[in-house]
């Protein structure tokens, strides 16, 4: 879906794992409230991705192939590209946030992840 194609749309998510249903049901519960959501099923793709496509949060899964959550922040970074992202993640650390706040992630949501709880960190983001 092109972010043309729905101009009422006021905020884009990106959705970066390269768990299918993962984005599947991220993106369904996404629209669901009102946000245009883009999918990718990895790092390097959403880096190949249009240049024009401008998303107003990232959702990075930290466990991928090709390149992690870090990485795949890192390289934004040094890019030049701001947005805000967020981690996701099934891997349990107790060290994990404090590393992805420092790398600069805005936030770190656990999966299976609560729908309110991933809802309220974008907005904290989005400063809904």
């Amino acid at each position: 879906m092109s972010q043309s194609a729905e101009t009422e749309t006021q905020f884009w998510i990106a959705v970066v794992d390269d768990n299918e249903p993962v984005c599947r049901s991220l993106s369904l519960l996404l629209r669901s409230k009102g946000y245009g959501v883009t999918a990718f099923a990895n790092g390097l793709a959403f880096l190949e991705r249009e240049q024009a496509q401008v998303f107003n949060c990232i959702l990075i899964d930290f466990k991928m192939s090709h390149h992690d959550g870090f990485a795949l922040l890192q390289e934004l970074r040094a890019g030049g590209d701001d947005t805000p992202a967020i981690m996701i993640t099934g891997w349990q650390s107790p060290d994990l946030l404090r590393q992805a706040l420092q790398a600069g992630f805005e936030d770190l949501i656990y999966k299976p992840m609560l729908d309110d709880t991933l809802l309220a960190a974008i907005d904290r983001v989005l400063l809904v």
